[in-house]
């Protein structure tokens, strides 16, 4: 192995044991941050475009929207309470079966190469796409993509259910909103292009999405309120995903050739308009999740500490 990639590996590692460990927000979200670009990198090594530019959206663009918050909502420090002995103690056995159960599942892999990827390139006029990954997340094994879609969408709703319909508080500094001013036009046409190059090129729906989300949350943080995915809005543009897909599938089973089976003479135009869709669900899921989460801790505080909500807005008729 390269001494570059061995480089690349270990500084993964450290920084993210720095974001795990981090007493502050600020730091780790500062650590996690760097994490996702450097597991960019790594992807890119391992040349994996499409999960390199996945990573990159997430670890950078929605990273970055928590790194912008953490800073933007940074409380005075907090007494930290000492961790025992039992609970570190623990923490790194179970980090150490984890490993050693990564290992022995890395060399059970068998070495020879399987002849899937043959089949799928042989395939690839009949998908309805030109890039392979596309056709295989959308065409060959459509129920894995159709099951992250449930996960994300239970997720989202898990998240807006424990938030009990608070909304985050956002005072917007306007060193941000002139940020947002910059980056939102930028986030949304790559996050356009990324949709459109998906099919024939390294893109798709989750990089797209995941560009999205992060225009979402810096929108919030902006303070323009049309653009928080919250209420019944955001809950129906975060199923929509899930909803269309499932509508896609019950068609091709009742009206086509079996659940999911795409005909070719379709297939693009199909394709295309689930990925739209998807974007805007996976776009809306990660921003509710954010959002969700950000109120919380407003209404409540890390820890059960009394949050900012009360704080940052006095009810009515109370003496300022």
């Amino acid at each position: 192995m390269p001494l570059l990639d061995l480089i690349l590996a270990g500084t993964v590692l450290v920084t993210a044991v720095l974001a795990v460990l981090a007493p502050r927000r600020d730091a780790a979200a500062s650590a996690f941050l760097i994490f996702g670009v450097l597991l960019a990198l790594l992807w890119a090594r391992l040349e994996a475009p499409d999960i390199a530019l996945a990573e990159a959206a997430l670890g950078g663009g929605v990273a970055g929207a928590l790194l912008v918050d953490a800073l933007h909502s940074r409380r005075p420090p907090q007494p930290q309470a000492a961790s025992s002995w039992a609970a570190r103690i623990t923490g790194a056995a179970a980090g150490a079966a984890l490993l050693a159960a990564l290992l022995i599942g890395v060399r059970a892999v068998p070495q020879a190469r399987a002849p899937l990827a043959e089949e799928a390139y042989a395939r690839i006029p009949v998908s309805g796409v030109e890039h392979p990954v596309t056709a295989v997340l959308l065409n060959y094994r459509s129920y894995d993509t159709l099951l992250e879609i449930a996960v994300l969408a239970v997720a989202a709703l898990g998240a807006a259910a424990l938030a009990q319909g608070h909304r985050p508080v956002v005072r917007s500094r306007p060193a941000v909103r002139g940020l947002a001013l910059v980056l939102l036009p930028v986030l949304l046409l790559l996050a356009a292009w990324l949709l459109v190059a998906g099919t024939s090129q390294p893109g798709g729906a989750f990089q797209a999405g995941a560009l999205l989300g992060a225009a979402l949350v810096i929108a919030h943080l902006a303070g323009i309120g049309l653009a928080r995915p919250q209420g019944l809005a955001g809950l129906a543009w975060t199923l929509a995903g899930l909803l269309s897909f499932l509508a896609l599938a019950a068609g091709t089973a009742v009206f086509g050739a079996g659940w999911l089976v795409l005909d070719p003479a379709w297939a693009p135009g199909a394709i295309l308009a689930i990925e739209a869709i998807l974007a805007v669900s996976i776009g809306a899921g990660l921003a509710l999740i954010f959002l969700s989460n950000s109120a919380s801790l407003q209404q409540n505080g890390p820890a059960g500490e009394p949050g900012r909500a009360a704080e940052a807005e006095p009810p009515a008729g109370a003496p300022s």
